[in-house]
């Protein structure tokens, strides 16, 4: 403890009534000596003890105890130290710094972490936050261990001279170089199959070479190109498919590197389709069309074509043709110049009856395996000589007819292999659906058969067939669970499935990965035919990597979830599927820039007085650590300076009044009585 004494007040009046009394007293002893007053000394000293008496002066005695000056260090733990290698060096730099400190007398050391964010590392906020509820004049200092790379200097730096010196200490060499790629611009959607530009830059300081960068999509490289490095470059690509397509750009390793983290950017594009085209014929007319005319007209990405026979040509009834309200099936027009057009070619209830030619099923036979589909559902006609399996379409079909029809009501039900499969999986409560009452007995031999009718007889198999897919219904009878006969059943949901597992949508994909950000980190869902699955793995925007065992939430659909302490690109990896996901930005500022940079907080370490040391790779060129007084040098060639700012905190006070007030104002009013008797002598 410390005894001190000092002069204190209690005045008699509240303040604002002593301002104005003191402006008074101060225009009238201005007004007096305007107007040459002959005793201004006197009235002067009058006012003056007038005051002195309302202000109550008292001798104060107190106990002081000094109070310990803060240190603040700062240890920057960002990811751009972590994918620069630099994070352990960083900590231990910022361990040494905090027991130099620690031994200094009458010094508290704060020692805070600092970690980036979607905006980058925060330096100043964390240092304003961290001595918000310190007293400005027991702040000694501030000594920051970073990289450099501070997303927030100060605009301006002058105002922070409160806190003290403010040394800055780089972990990492200037000098170092590394190889970076920056997206100048990147759609976030494109139509699927057509051109999309993205145009980009790699950055590479002091080389201006060719750089070989490549581009691919969810995993699948597409295409590659050369740039120059540190000028702009465009490269178009194409969208595979429907949904979120994720683009990464990469460039090639350079001749100087910190990390190959950010020699690559990625973003999400959307695909759309322009229109997915169907056509639909229908061989006579029956209950079901409408069906699925309502389905297919209800969506509006597609655009069907509906062409039904009402009138086959060997139909014999006399009527004159200038009579007939029908135009001819032009089957030339969609069988041989437009047929490559349509996504979905839909047979229904469909017979041969020389309408079409032989070879016109070769080349929809060619169009579904260069990427087309084929739906094919059957009527009793399919189980004769007229049936559509007889035709070249034969070599792609899964299934063939035994020659027997079926009409005993049955109920269909999900196969044990149709209860894993999209296109059947989660349809509801399939014990309680309609029955139906005809259908094409046939045999699989091949494909999958998702859907069982009359005595387990295959009633829907799907196949693919070079790049396209085929299906095969057994039954016309659909419209019956649209009318609700016998309770009905799902039949829009099943229809839309179908048509959509046809036409290739991701979404429905038998083996599927799927990686999306959650509140808990990363979720995955792995769907597959197969009756397990193994571990996924993860790869971190780091490159780290790690493996995630899933469990079954549903037949057919496995899901786990997976820590994301990084911000960035992660990719899930099982077999041959690729998924990806961003936490975060896409593309973090914590990555772009990783080369340590002694001039972003420069103007801040100067405007407060402090300095920047370099201090290696490894974090160990330390400065020593020196007291200074309040405004001296505070940094030298190797020594840093904390101020020591003498602050105190008062434990005990004992007041004495310098005589009564009322004393000092009668010796002023004396004082004015005696200088009104000297002017009027």
């Amino acid at each position: 403890m410390i005894g001190a004494w000092r002069i204190g007040l209690d005045p008699a009046l509240p303040t604002p009534a002593l301002i104005a009394l003191g402006v008074l007293a101060l225009a009238s002893l201005a007004f007096y000596l305007w107007r040459g007053g002959g005793a201004p000394i006197l009235r002067a000293l009058g006012l003056a003890f007038v005051f002195l008496g309302l202000m109550q002066p008292q001798w104060v005695r107190e106990t002081r105890e000094p109070a310990e000056d803060i240190a603040l260090v700062v240890v920057d733990q960002s990811e751009s130290l972590g994918l620069a290698g630099r994070r352990e060096a960083a900590r231990a730099a910022g361990d040494a710094m905090a027991v130099a400190l620690a031994r200094e007398p009458g010094l508290e050391v704060r020692v805070r972490e600092t970690r980036g964010g979607p905006d980058g590392t925060m330096i100043t906020s964390v240092i304003e936050d961290a001595l918000s509820d310190v007293a400005r004049d027991r702040i000694g200092g501030v000594v920051v261990i970073t990289d450099g790379q501070a997303a927030d200097p100060p605009a301006e730096p002058n105002r922070l001279r409160e806190l003290g010196p403010a040394h800055i200490l780089i972990v990492g060499d200037p000098e170092r170089g590394d190889r970076r790629l920056e997206l100048v611009s990147a759609p976030t959607f494109g139509i699927v199959d057509e051109p999309m530009r993205i145009t980009a830059r790699v950055i590479d300081e002091g080389f201006n070479a060719p750089v070989r960068v490549s581009v691919s999509i969810d995993g699948v490289r597409v295409t590659q190109t050369t740039a120059r490095a540190n000028q702009e470059f465009s490269i178009n690509v194409r969208l595979p498919k429907r949904g979120r397509n994720m683009v990464v750009v990469e460039a090639e390793e350079g001749p100087r590197e910190i990390t190959l983290a950010n020699n690559r950017a990625a973003f999400a594009a959307n695909g759309v389709r322009d229109r997915l085209r169907v056509l639909l014929v229908t061989g006579e007319p029956h209950q079901g069309a409408r069906v699925w005319r309502n389905l297919l007209k209800s969506d509006p990405a597609v655009d069907l074509v509906h062409f039904s026979i009402l009138r086959p040509p060997d139909k014999q009834d006399f009527t004159p043709l200038n009579e007939l309200a029908l135009i001819p099936f032009p089957t030339e027009e969609l069988f041989e110049r437009r047929l490559n057009e349509f996504d979905l070619i839909i047979f229904d209830r469909y017979r041969r009856r020389g309408i079409l030619q032989a070879y016109y099923f070769a080349s929809i036979a060619r169009r579904v395996e260069q990427g087309g589909a084929l739906l094919i559902t059957a009527s009793e006609a399919e189980a004769g000589v007229e049936g559509i399996h007889r035709t070249a379409l034969a070599g792609i079909l899964p299934a063939q007819p035994t020659g027997n029809v079926s009409t005993t009501p049955y109920r269909p039900a999900p196969t044990a292999l149709g209860r894993r499969h999209p296109v059947v999986r989660g349809l509801p409560s399939p014990e309680r659906w309609g029955r139906w009452t005809v259908q094409v007995e046939a045999q699989a031999t091949g494909g999958q058969t998702v859907l069982q009718g009359a005595g387990g007889a295959p009633l829907l198999t799907l196949d693919r067939a070079g790049n396209g897919r085929v299906a095969q219904l057994w039954s016309d009878q659909p419209w019956l669970w649209a009318r609700g006969y016998d309770g009905g059943g799902p039949h829009g949901e099943l229809l839309r499935r179908l048509a959509h597992w046809l036409m290739q949508e991701p979404e429905l994909e038998d083996e599927r990965l799927s990686l999306e950000p959650g509140p808990r980190g990363l979720e995955i869902e792995r769907s597959t035919l197969a009756a397990g699955v193994a571990p996924v793995e993860i790869i971190a925007p780091s490159g780290a990597r790690s493996t995630v065992a899933l469990g079954e939430s549903a037949p057919g659909l496995f899901t786990g979830e997976a820590d994301a302490e990084e911000q960035g690109l992660y990719e899930a990896r099982s077999g041959n599927l690729r998924a990806f996901a961003a936490v975060g930005p896409l593309n973090p500022r914590e990555a772009a820039a990783l080369a340590a940079d002694p001039d972003i907080l420069r103007p801040f370490a100067e405007a407060t007085g402090g300095s920047v040391f370099l201090t290696g790779e490894d974090g160990r060129r330390l400065p020593d650590v020196r007291r200074i007084d309040r405004g001296a040098r505070a940094s030298g060639g190797d020594w840093i300076g904390i101020e020591r700012n003498g602050a105190y905190v008062v434990r005990a006070a004992r007041a004495s009044p310098l005589g009564p007030g009322w004393l000092w104002a009668v010796i002023g009013v004396a004082l004015l009585m005696l200088g009104w008797r000297r002017e009027s002598a």
